[in-house]
């Protein structure tokens, strides 16, 4: 009885456990806005999606950068493409704050042909500050790097 308690108690943790950062992300806006970041734009039900700018890299693959507006507030990611038998990237964001300060390399993830696109995690894009989506080849310099203007 016990050791059938315990294997139906792990089945429910295995389905609810993931269902917890769906809710989270789901019930936009957080509360101060940024604790919002680094969260999957995936799941959430956004009010308005828009694709504002992009940068290429010679017919291998591009980056968008990409913003949801939920709840009056807009929150953006970067969105790489890689054509099939090209080497992978690596994306992210930036955020540029009123003061000029920059927070470099966030939403991190990398994208290879397997998969075709992918996306990182969102973040919050307060009135004031500004955003850019990056993109560059696994074990390239950062200043080969390609990036959108910002916005």
């Amino acid at each position: 009885m016990i050791k059938r308690f315990s294997v139906v108690a792990a089945a429910v943790v295995m389905v609810v456990a993931p269902l917890a950062g769906v809710a989270n992300a789901a019930g936009l806006p957080c509360g101060g806005g940024y604790s919002c970041d680094n969260q999957d734009p995936g799941p959430v039900s956004w009010d308005k999606v828009d694709t504002d700018d992009s940068a290429k890299d010679g017919g291998c693959g591009s980056v968008e950068l990409r913003s949801g507006k939920k709840d009056g507030k807009w929150y953006a990611w970067a969105r790489v493409f890689v054509k099939s038998g090209c080497q992978g990237y690596e994306g992210w964001i930036d955020r540029k704050g009123p003061d000029g300060s920059i927070e470099h390399v966030l939403g991190y993830f990398t994208a290879t042909d397997r998969w075709g696109s992918n996306f990182g995690n969102m973040y919050y894009w307060p009135d004031g500050t500004q955003v850019r989506a990056g993109f560059k080849h696994p074990g390239e310099d950062w200043s080969k790097s390609g990036v959108t203007k910002w916005h």
